[in-house]
């Protein structure tokens, strides 16, 4: 399975946590080796109930910088 979010390999995994400690009691899920995604039966089925395309949700590469929107134009006041 690949990560939709960073597109890096999901591994199945036991999420103990999901349904308390206290429990002893656990439910199978998918974890992303890279980022760290956890996939659930629960986070799945809430997911294909959304009919638009998800946009990426990875991360920019370290050092990328985003551009600032800048509003008009104005023209250089002189004095």
């Amino acid at each position: 399975m690949i990560c939709l979010r960073c597109h890096g390999l999901m591994v199945p995994t036991r999420l103990e946590e999901a349904v308390g400690a206290t429990s002893g009691e656990s439910i199978s899920g998918w974890k992303c080796l890279l980022c760290g995604e956890v996939i659930d039966s629960v986070i799945a089925a809430n997911r294909k109930g959304h009919h638009e395309p998800m946009t990426s949700r990875a991360r920019l590469p370290y050092g990328t910088a985003l551009e600032k929107s800048r509003g008009p134009k104005r023209k250089e006041m002189r004095a």
